[in-house]
C-alpha cells in the first residue's frame, strides 16, 4: 500500500529541500463521502484533535482551510503525517467520527 493510497481521501505533498513546507489537505468532493461538510468543520475537528491528542504537535501545524478545502500546513513531516494517520482513522469510522465530534472542543467546532 502506498502512502498516498493509505491515507486517502487525505493527500499529503511533500515539500522538497527548496521549500520544506508540506501540506494536507481534503477536497470538497471527498468530503461529502462522509457528511455534508467544509473545510473549515474538518479544520476545527482536527485543531481539536491535535490540542486532545497530540499537544506536542500544536505550534508545528498551521491551519488555512476554505470553505471547500481542509488545508493545514508544516515543517514538521511527521507531525502531519501523524495527523494525517488519525484523521484517515476518523474518516473511515462513523462511531469514531461521531464520538470525537461530540468531544470537540466547541470553540473550535462549534454545535
Amino acid at each position: 500500500m502506498t502512502r498516498a493510497s493509505a491515507l486517502a481521501p487525505f493527500r499529503l505533498d511533500e515539500g522538497s529541500e527548496s521549500d520544506p513546507s508540506h501540506c494536507l489537505y481534503l477536497i470538497d468532493g471527498d468530503m461529502e463521502q462522509v457528511a455534508e461538510s467544509h473545510g473549515h468543520g474538518w479544520e476545527g475537528l482536527a485543531e481539536s484533535l491535535v490540542r486532545s491528542r497530540m499537544p506536542e504537535s500544536v505550534d508545528k501545524l498551521h491551519f488555512g482551510s476554505e470553505a471547500s478545502t481542509f488545508v493545514v500546513t508544516s515543517a514538521d513531516l511527521k507531525a502531519l503525517t501523524d495527523l494525517a494517520a488519525l484523521l484517515h482513522s476518523v474518516f473511515h469510522d462513523r462511531a469514531l467520527l461521531s464520538e470525537y465530534i461530540l468531544t470537540a472542543d466547541p470553540r473550535l467546532l462549534p454545535r
